[in-house]
């Protein structure tokens, strides 16, 4: 077929003998790499098969046991509810109930070392096996802190009891009894949890899982029994030699894989086998799989088989193609010696192709043949090559400037097709010149202008030869971005256009800062939401369409209620952090067609269309706004309940301009926040009426401030024990001249518009030396005065407080100065300091109206305060409500604690006194004793007195 020492022959056997070793070395190589692929495969296929089990079990597990607890607990619960019930109806003692509670759950166990016990929520165990830890109080342990907290569900943790050296794992699960406070936990060892529950009930879910043809799961324990098997059961000490074996290795090791022999079915030979298993450590189970490795690793037999077959098809291919190369090669090298030999040039010493048996030395004559005419020819080319140096040095130049430009240049004929792309135009459009070349400039198109503007363009451009502009093309990856774009027409010798050269610049990022600009003069910085300006703007669109359609306009300001105090608490930069959560509570609630702005600090708009006749959803919406706000928001380790206050505006009817519904929505807002806490108001009339009022009556107080028509009113201190009188307190009053003006008329605006502080430093001038002069007339008083929230707050307080009290002569132990809770609320940190200030200087301090607000016995434990006062509003319920009464005793037991005077406002009745004097309060001031009055009233009053 070949003779030997043709180059055909050469070529078939390296070839083949290649291929051949090709095939061998790759056929190996496949099937080790195949081999170790399959086998981790299955290998963790069986594992993953086997950590699912486990899961599935450990779940069903932890669920049973977790039930069970929970089951424990409910049941101790309804002991201690029926005893106690029995306690309540008068037919043991509580204390003998308690102990009988404590002794039926002492004898519950639960597993080996589980029990019940009982902790109140301050963190004393009340019961506990461990006698000694009963009466301890153990609150500073984490899980009894949850515990206090939570009174009911599953806990996990860790607990070593007396004697024990290191702590266990532990789970509980507790409910919470509250006539008594006890928290009841059933507890059991995380180690034991496999006591509380049956692994057969798992039997029918394990043996339902497969593993192979004939591989099974089984479940065992470490102690050595066999929970489930499909055959096995039992202690394995009991099994025949060679399945103990094998459990005790597993046993042994508890994680992994072993290799063993068993016998499938009746058959006489074993087989090898694998077993999978994994231990849930806290039941001490151990779930193991097993299969037959030739079942199991059935698919690498099969790939054997196949690699073997594939590996004769790769010997015939490889014959077969080594035949054809062998062909394909020499075949035209024959052709090619054929027509060297029929027109090769001769050479000038005459020489002619040799007889040879091989093609190789044929080709050689041949192409040395060539080698002389090409020297000869390279002769020739080197003369034109130094021609062309020059324009080649031209072009570089031109290149050079083409490729380093930064603006991306485009070069298209007069069909549109480009020609030539620079590298700029390849970074900002993405497309390489190989992509670009050949393709219409249309694959920027951006679909951003109408078929108008190009038609424009083109216009321009064979009108003038340029154009030039703004222009949004498209890049390659969809982007679309803004450009500065010249096209020029280039013309040839003959002055006609043969080519059109695009020179663009991306102006993206000077685009991107305009419309931040006017993003910013449109927006709120830290919200981006629209400000007032936008808001503004958004109004007059709304109002206008609304105008169009008959429709009705709903405008809302929201004020986040008390937000400047959570700033002061957590500082501004955590307050906009807070600020920006709420905003984002509130944008789901709204529509798309919805306009939501921010117009101040904590102020914010909310404009809302609604159809003609259908103005009724701005309940709703409200209704959505509040629900939003239910869950506090937490934020480091502060837990903030937010509160909103909304005013409401409508169109048509509450104004034609947006400045008229959002100053109307603004009057609204006001009158809201004098509720608080999730209120809202509409717009109406007479709260115009209402704030024009207001500004006349600022006029007159400020009037009145400069006449000094404030003056002082005083009302008795009475000694509850003795009768006698040991105090006053000075109250303000305005006095015109149509006659004395209700405090609460003029005090509530006096507070809100701060005049408050000047109008007291007038009534402390006043009362102070009236007091001196009861001083002097034989009447060894002390006078006490209100402190306004506002004067807390000035950094000046303390020292004009003490030019007015040393310009009085009164001295300041006569001096008592009165805090109402309120004021306490703001700026904590600074108004402690002022008043442990106030307290070394000599003056004696009271907290008024306790018990009207969110009373905190941290003020009477931090706060250097020496008199409580029990507001009127508790002393008017004595001989009327057990309630009031109630919170009277315990006031006045809480004040006695802290060694504190107490007085009693409001009292009218002789019943009232007598109840009080009972209960130990000190003194106390009210209509029963005598009203408010001027000083000469007082001064009749106290001789009448002396006298009575």
């Amino acid at each position: 077929m070949f003779n030997t020492s043709k180059f055909s022959f050469k070529i078939f056997f390296t070839v083949f003998l290649g291929f051949s070793l090709l095939f061998c070395v790759s056929s190996w190589i496949s099937y080790s790499l195949l081999q170790n692929i399959i086998t981790k495969r299955l290998d963790d296929s069986l594992v993953k098969t086997i950590g699912g089990i486990r899961q599935m079990v450990e779940t069903s597990a932890d669920l049973a046991a977790r039930n069970y607890l929970r089951s424990l607990a409910e049941h101790s619960l309804n002991v201690a509810q029926e005893i106690e019930a029995q306690a309540a109806a008068g037919q043991i003692s509580e204390e003998a109930a308690k102990q009988e509670v404590m002794q039926r759950l002492s004898d519950i166990k639960i597993g080996k070392s589980g029990y019940i016990y009982i902790v109140t929520s301050e963190g004393t165990l009340e019961a506990h096996p461990h006698q000694s830890l009963q009466g301890t109080n153990i609150i500073d342990q984490d899980f009894i802190k949850s515990q206090s907290v939570l009174k009911q569900g599953y806990i996990e943790y860790e607990w070593a009891n007396p004697g024990e050296e290191e702590p266990r794992e532990k789970l509980l699960y507790m409910e919470y009894f509250e006539p008594w406070d006890w928290i009841i936990s059933a507890s059991a060892y995380g180690d034991e949890l496999g006591l509380l529950v049956e692994a057969s009930d798992y039997r029918k879910l394990v043996l339902s899982i497969n593993i192979g043809e004939h591989g099974y799961p089984f479940l065992m324990n470490t102690y050595g029994e066999v929970l489930i098997h499909p055959f096995l059961s039992g202690d394995i000490n009991l099994l025949p030699v060679r399945q103990k074996e094998v459990l005790e290795q597993i046993i042994a090791s508890r994680n992994g894989k072993i290799f063993y022999d068993d016998f499938e079915g009746d058959a006489l030979i074993a087989k090898k086998k694998i077993a999978v298993y994994e231990t849930i450590e806290s039941y001490g189970w151990i779930v193991v799989g097993s299969a037959f490795l030739h079942d199991f690793y059935q698919p690498l037999e099969l790939l054997k088989r196949l690699l073997v077959a594939l590996l004769c098809v790769g010997f015939v291919i490889s014959g077969l193609v080594s035949l054809y190369l062998s062909r394909s090669i020499t075949l035209p090298i024959k052709g090619l010696l054929q027509t060297l030999s029929e027109e090769s040039v001769p050479l000038d010493n005459g020489d002619v192709a040799p007889e040879s048996s091989s093609e190789i030395e044929e080709l050689t004559f041949y192409f040395n043949n060539y080698i002389e005419q090409i020297k000869s020819q390279h002769l020739a080319l080197q003369k034109l090559i130094e021609e062309q140096g020059q324009v080649v040095l031209d072009l570089n130049i031109f290149k050079e400037v083409f490729d380093n430009i930064a603006e991306g240049i485009s070069i298209t004929d007069t069909q549109g097709t480009i020609q030539a792309v620079n590298p700029a135009f390849e970074t900002i459009t993405g497309y390489s010149r190989s992509e670009a070349i050949g393709q219409n400039p249309r694959i920027l198109k951006s679909e951003k202008h109408a078929e108008d503007f190009y038609a424009l363009m083109w216009r321009d451009l064979e009108a003038n030869g340029y154009w030039t502009g703004e222009i949004w093309n498209k890049r390659k990856n969809g982007e679309i971005y803004p450009e500065w774009l010249t096209i020029s027409a280039v013309k040839n010798k003959e002055g006609v256009v043969c080519n059109y050269a695009a020179v663009f610049k991306d102006i993206t990022e000077l685009t991107r800062q305009k419309e931040k600009i006017s993003f910013l003069a449109y927006h709120d910085h830290l919200t981006k939401l629209p400000n007032r300006l936008m808001i503004s703007e958004r109004i007059r669109e709304a109002l206008s369409e609304s105008r169009r359609h008959n429709s009705t306009l709903i405008c809302l300001v929201l004020d986040i209620d008390d937000f400047k105090t959570i700033n002061d608490t957590i500082g501004h930069e955590k307050g906009d952090i807070l600020l920006v959560r709420i905003i984002e509570r509130i944008k789901p609630i709204l529509r798309l067609e919805d306009v939501f702005g921010r117009v101040g600090s904590d102020d914010f708009v909310i404009l809302a269309k609604s159809d003609p006749g259908q103005p009724g959803q701005v309940e709703p919406l409200i209704d959505r706004l509040f629900s939003a706000f239910t869950t506090p928001f937490s934020l480091d380790d502060h837990v903030f309940y937010i509160t909103l206050s909304i005013g409401v505006t409508m169109y048509p009817g509450d104004g034609e301009t947006d400045d008229k519904i959002l100053s109307n929505a603004m009057l609204a807002l006001n009158n809201a926040e004098k509720i608080k806490g999730n209120s809202y108001c509409f717009y109406n009339r007479t709260m115009e009426e209402e704030v024009a009022k207001k500004v006349k009556y600022l006029a007159k107080i400020r009037e009145g401030l400069n006449q000094h028509e404030f003056i002082a009113y005083y009302q008795p201190k009475i000694s509850l024990a003795e009768g006698t009188l040991v105090g006053i307190e000075a109250l303000a009053r305005w006095k015109t001249e149509d006659g004395l003006v209700s405090p609460a008329e003029f005090i509530p605006i006096a507070e809100e518009s701060r005049l408050i502080v000047e109008m007291s430093w007038q009534i402390y001038e006043r009362a102070f030396g009236d007091c001196q002069k009861l001083i002097e007339r034989g009447n060894p008083l002390h006078v006490s005065v209100n402190i306004s929230p506002y004067q807390l707050q000035s950094e000046s307080f303390m020292a004009d407080f003490l030019k007015v009290q040393e310009a009085s002569g009164l001295a300041r132990e006569n001096i008592d100065l009165e805090i109402t809770e309120s004021a306490l609320h703001e700026n904590i940190d600074h108004v402690i300091m002022l008043l442990e200030r106030i307290a070394e200087a000599g003056f004696s301090l009271s907290i008024d109206d306790f018990g009207t607000g969110y009373s905190s016995l941290g003020y009477l434990k931090n706060l250097p305060f020496s008199t409580l006062k029990i507001d009127r509003s508790f002393i008017s319920g004595i001989d009327v409500d057990p309630d009031d009464e109630q919170i009277v005793r315990t006031v006045i037991l809480l004040a006695k604690q802290f060694d504190m005077n107490i007085v009693a406002e409001g009292i009218e009745t002789h019943r009232q006194i007598n109840f009080l004097n009972a209960y130990g309060c000190d003194q106390g001031q009210g209509f029963y004793y005598g009203k408010p009055m001027d000083f000469n009233e007082l001064l009749a009053w106290i001789d009448s007195h002396t006298e009575n």
